[in-house]
């Protein structure tokens, strides 16, 4: 019986984990499409989620409920895996990640425009709009945190995961060293902007697109992982 439930937990870990490869690398493929598709959206000053408003706004939200299965697939995947506090807490924090991606497909952003004299700010935001924010931020932000701890456990924790211990700390490492950059960026280029910066010279766009491709190389790379640890092809 012990043997039937272990085997039954590793084709459940083997399948989530290809599920989260797969969904994550189609979210990067939309967002590569929807540049074409939506021209009208310039990539350097326009948020990811602008795309989910206007003509064909469904993809982009489609495109955020397929990363939130990504997140939440890997959270399936990794568990049986993972051992010891700090381990739970990292899936713990995946999983807030995986729920508020999916809120972000759910409450659309506010449309944005450019703040001028004659064009004042919005006097607040929608409730959807500020549900949009607070998803967004939990699970763009607590990501990082989570593959660190997540890696970091199956290294030391792991006997299975000692042959890769290199690149669980490298991958591991990745989206905080992601997310130090988009922090930076916030803080020394778009904070001294000011509170409502937004146009053709405010970068906007980019940091945020490559913060979630270093999420999408630590997905991948535990994804790998864990299908050879399922299938006995880590040795």
């Amino acid at each position: 019986m012990t043997t039937d439930i272990l085997n039954q937990k590793s084709s459940v870990s083997l399948q989530a984990a290809r599920i989260s490869m797969i969904a994550v690398i189609v979210y990067q493929v939309i967002l590569i499409a929807l540049l074409f598709i939506r021209p009208d959206l310039d990539p350097y000053w326009h948020p990811i989620s602008e795309w989910a408003l206007g003509p064909n706004g469904w993809i982009m939200i489609m495109a955020f409920l397929i990363s939130g299965l990504s997140y939440g697939s890997m959270a399936v995947a990794v568990q049986p895996h993972v051992s010891g506090g700090l381990g739970k807490i990292g899936l713990v924090i995946l999983c807030i990640c995986a729920i508020g991606t999916v809120g972000v497909g759910v409450f659309v952003t506010d449309p944005m425009y450019e703040v001028t004299d004659t064009n004042p700010p919005p006097i607040s935001l929608s409730t959807t709009g500020m549900l949009h924010i607070m998803c967004g931020s939990s699970a763009l932000l607590l990501l990082p945190f989570a593959a660190l701890l997540i890696n970091t456990n199956l290294a030391i924790k792991n006997e299975k995961w000692r042959y890769v211990k290199t690149i669980l700390y490298l991958t591991g490492s990745l989206p905080l060293l992601g997310w130090i950059g988009f922090i930076s960026h916030t803080v020394l280029i778009l904070l001294p902007m000011g509170p409502y910066a937004y146009g053709p010279d405010v970068p906007l766009g980019y940091p945020a697109r490559l913060l979630l491709l270093t999420y999408m190389v630590w997905l991948v790379s535990l994804a790998r992982i864990i299908k050879q640890v399922n299938t006995g092809k880590l040795n």
